[in-house]
């Protein structure tokens, strides 16, 4: 099992190990797939969807422990498959679910596939457990279709799926809705779907791009994170939040936090806005109610507490208190200090200080709380982007009263809807906090990640060094690094589309951004990629990708982020137009990251090569073999859009100058704890 924890920059990143991009853990979930099987669906498409769901569930580290699983598939009938207490062991699941039958039927009735599922999975005998999170996938091709089967037209036949999805959903199941195709009735799923229905709805084109990656990375993450999400106040919810409530008691939270070592740090405001004493010690009971969920101890979870307002204060770091007794006699010995609201302090002190204290190998928390706007919201902004810009904490932004949004979704990871928790004042704080205490513990390693690149849309040309020097191990090494990152984005005409190009002597184009529209359509052309073998002119690969590779001839769209990836090993033959090559693509408006590979790269020269600022888009890593540790925090920086602006000088105690120093500080910290 990973963690969250990436260790930083120009030398570390994420190491994902799992098929689907992640392990999930600490989720208790029955999950039930409700599977079409109409004869709408070929049977090569049926076998994508079962490969589909086999691989969702296996991403699931604790089945059947924690994630129970269950089945029906329907056409023209509902079918049983399996039953949440039918299986005992994984192995047995697993093969239930790659032989869910192909039921060929020549109707779509979805309503008694989903009545089946609420009535009779989640029924009591049947292994369903009221402590755990009940979830439902529909997964179809089409619409409601009663046939011959039934009185109803089908438009009686989709109101039908409506009432029965309605009464799943105050019964407390989450639903899913999966459409795949071109015959989905979008309507009719986005009304199965619990709300916010962009979390619970997904639509893919066909059923290659549903048997990817991202797809089953992203069901996993929401299902896990299903009751965290934010519900209306309508009446069909009722059940859903109640189930919720009792859910996030203190005792359930502690139940999900247990064993979990995390490293958290609160950024409190301490402005002259509280008010009083009384109100900031509403603050320091949120961060002391928060902090016992968890288990506190020398190798559990730590905390520290940082202020703000004229300054930033370390009120204590995170190895300072290593008991829980003493934790809570230091935050409630916390005083109010009064004065601005100088949030970006607080960021560049969590910065300089506090990410260079965490923990290897376990989860990085920040929760930022404000009641609002910050004093320098320019400051703000840039200090909050270099945050997020080490890829190395999950951070929360509380807004309380008045807290001004737009700063509130700055601070916070992507996507900020699941990050940003807004609240009236201070006393409900103490209804947030058990809530706020499962959400962290919630956190799985790769779900923002996922989320945050779910909508992203960008031409990316991968540029792949090919030389003799590199090795045909090392080259086969350099293909499977390329393929790993293919697996993340979400893949398609209408999301991210990839290109590539590999050079020694000369530069080739190994497949244009409009050549393959699908993940296994890429996945499969980077395996036929040959090994050139010859010198290393990354300069004419440069070129060729910035003269044909992103042309619109080659896929490249108006309006859509242009990102190249050079990857190398060595020093490239002519140094100075290898440069110039380099200026021309960043002058076109191509966004260029440089990876180097080993220890005969020229770091002036990779830096010249990558956009500005150049640390930021600069990787160095050991060897081919190490690339894969590099993935996340390469897609991370894709996907968050433009590169943070340049750190101004600070007045504060932690002084760092420009970007370059701020890199140069964390790789330092990583190098001395490595």
């Amino acid at each position: 099992m990973w963690s969250l924890t990436c260790p930083l920059l120009l030398t570390f990143g994420f190491l994902i190990p799992t098929n689907v991009g992640l392990e999930m853990s600490r989720c208790k979930l029955d999950i039930a797939f409700i599977v079409d099987s109409s004869s709408s669906i070929w049977v090569k498409d049926f076998e994508r969807q079962t490969s589909f769901i086999h691989d969702v569930v296996d991403s699931f580290e604790s089945v059947p422990d924690d994630v129970q699983i269950a089945a029906v598939s329907f056409s023209n009938h509902v079918f049983d498959e399996f039953k949440f207490n039918a299986f005992s062991d994984r192995d047995s699941i697993l093969d239930a679910v790659s032989n869910i039958r192909y039921s060929k039927g020549d109707a779509t009735r979805t309503y008694l596939a989903i009545e089946r599922m609420r009535t009779d999975l989640f029924a009591p005998g049947n292994g369903a457990r009221d402590d755990a999170v009940h979830v439902a996938v529909v997964l179809t091709d089409g619409g409601t279709n009663p046939g011959s089967y039934d009185q109803y037209s089908n438009s009686e036949g989709k109101a039908k799926t409506q009432e029965e999805a309605e009464l799943a959903k105050q019964a407390g199941i989450y639903m899913f809705a999966i459409g795949i195709g071109d015959g989905v009735d979008e309507t009719e799923l986005r009304g199965i779907a619990s709300e916010p229905d962009d979390k619970f709805f997904f639509i893919v084109d066909n059923y290659d791009k549903l048997d990817t990656a991202h797809i089953k990375s992203l069901l996993a993450c929401r299902a896990c994170r299903a009751p965290t999400f934010e519900f209306t106040t309508t009446n069909a919810r009722r059940a859903a939040d109640a189930r919720y409530s009792r859910q996030v008691s203190a005792d359930s939270a502690r139940e999900v936090c247990h064993g979990d070592p995390v490293d958290i740090i609160f950024i409190l405001d301490e402005s002259t806005s509280i008010r009083s004493q009384a109100n900031f010690k509403k603050e320091l009971d949120f961060v002391r109610d928060v902090s016992d969920m968890f288990d506190i101890g020398p190798d559990m979870t730590h905390v520290s507490v940082i202020t703000y307002s004229d300054e930033s204060q370390m009120r204590f770091t995170l190895s300072k208190y290593t008991d829980k007794s003493s934790l809570e006699h230091a935050i409630e010995n916390i005083d109010w200090s009064t004065g601005n609201t100088y949030t970006n302090k607080a960021l560049d002190l969590l910065l300089s200080q506090s990410l260079t204290e965490v923990r290897d190998g376990v989860s990085h928390i920040g929760i930022v709380v404000t009641d609002g706007k910050s004093t320098d919201s320019k400051k703000t902004r840039q200090s909050a982007q270099n945050v997020l810009a080490t890829g190395n904490i999950e951070m929360f932004a509380v807004g309380i009263g008045g807290a001004y949004k737009p700063e509130l979704d700055i601070m916070a990871s992507k996507p900020s809807e699941d990050y940003v928790y807004q609240i009236d004042n201070l006393d409900a704080l103490e209804s947030l906090k058990h809530k706020f205490a499962f959400r962290i513990c919630k956190e799985q390693p790769g779900c923002s990640l996922a989320e945050g690149c779910n909508q992203y849309k960008a031409d990316i040309v991968v540029v792949s060094d090919a030389s003799t020097s590199i090795g045909d191990a090392s080259f086969a090494k350099q293909k499977d690094f390329i393929a790993s990152i293919v697996e993340k984005y979400n893949i398609g005409p209408d999301g991210v589309q990839i290109g590539m190009v590999s050079y020694s002597d000369d530069a080739h184009v190994d497949f244009n951004l409009n050549r393959y529209g699908s993940e296994a359509e890429i996945m499969s052309a980077i395996t036929e990629v040959k090994y050139l073998t010859g010198v290393t002119y990354t300069d004419k690969a440069i070129e060729m990708m910035t003269q044909q590779s992103f042309t619109s001839g080659a896929g490249a769209r108006d309006g859509v982020p242009k990102v190249g990836i050079i990857i190398t090993d060595g020093v490239s033959r002519d140094q100075v137009r290898t440069q110039e090559m380099a200026r021309n693509a960043k002058a076109q408006g191509i966004t260029l990251f440089a990876i180097g590979v080993g220890s005969s790269i020229d770091l002036d020269e990779l830096q010249g090569i990558a956009s500005d600022p150049a640390p930021y888009f600069t990787f160095m890593v050991d060897d081919f073999a190490s690339l894969v540790d590099h993935e996340d925090i390469l897609i991370k920086k894709t996907c968050a859009g433009p590169a943070p602006e340049p750190v101004a000088k600070r007045d504060s105690q932690y002084e760092i100058e420009d970007m370059k120093s701020l890199f140069h500080l964390l790789e330092a910290k990583a190098q001395r704890g490595s």
